[in-house]
């Protein structure tokens, strides 16, 4: 990752993990979905894709993942 993340983007960081555990915890996503959130966010920070890492660590839970509705 050659583009430094801001304290912003830190703080959004940690809440999208808190997001992402806190969903599977209730139940809410399932493994692989939330393995598949991580993923994507390591994958466009390790191709320094930053416009895709600070808009995907913004997103809300229903955002993240698809609850079929």
């Amino acid at each position: 990752m050659s583009f430094q993340p801001t304290k912003a983007d830190q703080a959004a960081l940690d809440q999208f993990l808190e997001t992402v555990l806190d969903a599977y915890k209730a139940g809410r996503a399932d493994r692989n979905s939330c393995v598949g959130a991580i993923a994507h966010v390591m994958t466009a920070a390790a191709i320094d894709n930053e416009t895709e890492f600070k808009n995907y660590i913004r997103l809300s839970e229903e955002q993240l993942f698809d609850f079929g509705d």
